[in-house]
């Protein structure tokens, strides 16, 4: 199972993003599996749990979906860094 952040954008510019949505779709019907329902003329998404949005299928003009990195690429690809460490070393007079 895939995790995807699903974008909707509209077409007056404004998206709405639904996160962390797990999939085994393929990438074209991943949007699928981020909607609780859709209909010929809606897709009806529940927000953090607790808020159901409406959308009107003609106003999306695109569904981006952006694939998230396993648990383990992330601690695969995890790099320690030091942050800030010139600033911090000349003000201690190294």
């Amino acid at each position: 199972m895939t995790t995807y952040d699903v974008t909707f954008n509209t077409v007056d510019g404004k998206s709405l993003i639904k996160r962390n949505v797990e999939s085994d779709h393929e990438n074209a019907r991943v949007w699928e599996d981020a909607v609780e329902r859709f209909d010929a003329d809606h897709l009806y998404i529940k927000m953090n749990d607790k808020t159901m949005v409406s959308l009107l299928r003609r106003a999306v003009v695109r569904i981006d979906m952006t694939e998230l990195p396993s648990d383990v690429e992330k601690k695969v690809n995890h790099r320690d860094e030091f942050r800030n460490a010139m600033y911090t070393l000349s003000q201690i007079g190294l």
